[in-house]
């Protein structure tokens, strides 16, 4: 009898997730882009039918609220930590701060609140696209 595996999903490069509808989540993109200089991340409109399509198990409701690191070996991270992930793998001395700073005591739990609190607001503070 013949059986069916699962095959995991290997990507090329991480993938960041973010919602192109949000002016602040486009501006912060773009920031982190601009520290991306090896172009080592994948940018991905969450918005994005074939993006949603390519990633079933997302929670793309979630993903309305939280940017998400697709590492690539499929493994994804959100909001703060993913923001961590990103730095990580830009590199360079800002990247390797900022991703060794979540290792210190009551940061991540400090990131995670200022996230929630941006991340709740966010359309306050800079609107939507149209």
């Amino acid at each position: 009898m013949a059986q069916t595996q699962t095959r995991k999903q290997v990507l090329e490069k991480p993938i960041v997730l973010y919602d192109n509808s949000c002016k602040f989540c486009v501006t912060t993109a773009d920031q982190l882009r601009e520290y991306d200089k090896d172009n080592a991340l994948d940018w991905q409109d969450m918005n994005d039918e074939a993006v949603q399509r390519r990633f079933p198990n997302i929670d793309w409701e979630r993903a309305a609220d939280e940017i998400h690191f697709v590492d690539t070996d499929g493994r994804v991270t959100t909001g703060s930590r993913a923001v961590a992930d990103i730095a990580k793998v830009i590199g360079g001395d800002v990247g390797k701060a900022a991703a060794g700073a979540m290792n210190l005591p009551g940061v991540k739990q400090a990131s995670d609140i200022v996230y929630e609190i941006i991340s709740k607001n966010r359309h306050k503070i800079m609107g939507r696209n149209e």
